[in-house]
């Protein structure tokens, strides 16, 4: 058989998906062709099908070598890194593919993701429309497009264009995650605070019978959230039911795994409510008026206690932020973060009282300031003390500009759990870095007359948690947002 005719069976055996008789084909025709870019290529991408990404990137780098003028070995290469996450070099070699051919799709689609996710928006905006207008019957496209408008606070724009995405969809069914649209929409509408729209989205994606048992878990633990801020606590158990699948998973997407922390945390709350074991958090008066409290996760736990503050009694009312950090809001270009902020808060009458409470998910050992610390190599004070200085003086200007009184919550102590994954010689400087987050709020609060829930002192033994309020790794228990209103008042 001749060469052309083995690489057009090699090509049928990829595209059937026997991957290891492709390349054992390829490997014929190599000992006879060392040098055929072609079968190069298609060994690189058998070895890049069936995951061992090391030999695929291997094989298309000796193709490039061979020949540099191809736009799809470059392309190809990149796919490799894009899905490593390896957005640097993944955009290098989109980059050389699309400067042989600029009308090419998915090189722009996929350049697009890698600008987004390096948090240069403007530019991935620039590269998903490029790719829309070479061919616009890809959702994909619109579904990116979506979520970068998404990500920049263009909620209007966010949301025509996901439902472009729905649409193409429908009608071409050329996408490959755009199911993901519902996720997207829903998550759209928690962040502009539209939960019935966001309940609708969710029964539209469920009843379309379209979703992976993940993306149906996602669409209903975003469901079970909005129940139970809204105190639907029979509606929130029949949807934690529903999605208790979610725990049979053998890997899961990062994302997903939030949701298998909620979906614990959640089904937590009610049932240490139903227990009855802090009933005393929970009484109402006559006189009894709302506050606020808006924060991510760590806001379902004090809705609907009971707080006294300044001789009022009042009900927290959470109000939800999902994955919102204190350095959203501080960042130049306006994001989902802080338009969805200014929303609820314009929104409040004025003299509303609204406790803020972001700052958890930055003092994590995995993320945020200590691991940004590191890798920048920035003193930890340095970022702690710019940080800070910008969030609460960004918010004590929102507070004045709509007459409402924002009231500040810090960062608890660590759990131990969450230390124990450090390495031994590390541990005490994270504990150091909450430490001195947590002074730093407290003296900035200070100086601008800010009222501090210091959540810190009463959750803290040597730099971790007493264990007194947690009820899980990260989140604290219902008593703890009444027990330090009550320490406030003891100083009034």
């Amino acid at each position: 058989m001749s060469i052309k005719n083995n690489i057009a069976r090699a090509e049928a055996l990829f595209r059937q998906t026997e991957y290891m008789e492709s390349l054992s084909l390829c490997a014929k025709i190599l000992d006879k062709k060392p040098k055929l870019a072609e079968a190069i290529q298609l060994n690189a991408l058998n070895y890049y099908a069936l995951g061992q990404f090391e030999p695929a990137i291997t094989e298309f780098k000796k193709a490039i070598a061979i020949n540099n003028q191809q736009p799809s070995f470059h392309s190809n290469l990149g796919n490799v890194y894009l899905d490593q996450e390896n957005f640097i070099e993944a955009s290098r070699c989109y980059e050389k593919a699309l400067h042989l051919d600029p009308l090419l799709s998915d090189p722009n689609y996929n350049l697009s993701i890698c600008l987004h996710n390096k948090g240069n928006y403007l530019l991935a905006e620039s590269y998903c429309k490029k790719a829309i207008l070479q061919d616009s019957t890809n959702s994909d496209f619109y579904l990116h497009l979506g979520v970068i408008y998404y990500d920049k606070g263009q909620f209007d724009n966010a949301a025509k264009t996901l439902v472009k995405a729905l649409e193409t969809e429908n009608k071409h069914n050329s996408g490959r995650t755009n199911l993901d649209a519902y996720w997207q929409l829903f998550s759209l509408h928690l962040s502009q605070h539209r939960y019935q729209d966001a309940l609708e989205v969710a029964e539209l994606g469920i009843q379309s019978q379209q979703l992976s048992e993940q993306q149906l878990c996602a669409l209903i633990i975003g469901k079970v959230i909005i129940y139970y801020l809204f105190d639907h606590l029979d509606e929130a158990k029949h949807a934690l039911s529903m999605s208790e699948v979610i725990y049979q998973f053998p890997s899961l997407p990062k994302y997903l795994k939030n949701f298998v922390v909620f979906h614990s945390y959640i089904k937590n709350l009610i049932s240490l409510y139903e227990s009855g074991k802090y009933k005393d958090c929970y009484h109402l008066t006559n006189d009894t008026k709302k506050m606020y409290f808006i924060s991510e996760s760590h806001g379902l736990a004090p809705n609907r206690t009971s707080v006294q503050y300044q001789h009022q009694n009042y009900q927290i009312n959470s109000l939800f932020i999902m994955g919102a950090k204190v350095i959203h809001f501080v960042t130049d270009d306006e994001n989902k973060y802080q338009v969805s902020l200014v929303s609820l808060l314009q929104d409040l009458a004025p003299g509303s009282k609204v406790v803020v409470a972001f700052g958890e998910i930055d003092c994590r050992p995995d993320e945020g300031i200590y691991s940004y610390s590191l890798k920048s190599k920035r003193d930890y004070k340095d970022v702690i003390d710019d940080m800070l200085s910008k969030y609460v003086n960004a918010l004590k200007s929102l507070a004045d500009s709509f007459n409402i009184e924002i009231i500040l919550y810090g960062v608890p102590a660590p759990h131990p759990q969450s230390i124990e994954i450090l390495p031994q010689s590390e541990q005490q400087r994270f504990k150091d870095i909450i430490a001195y987050y947590n002074l730093t709020l407290t003296n900035i609060c200070q100086s601008l007359g800010m009222t501090l829930l210091d959540v810190y002192p009463l959750t803290n033994k040597d730099g971790q948690s007493n264990l007194l309020y947690h009820i899980d790794d990260h989140h604290l228990s219902p008593k703890t947002v009444p027990t330090l209103f009550n320490l406030q008042n003891k100083y009034l």
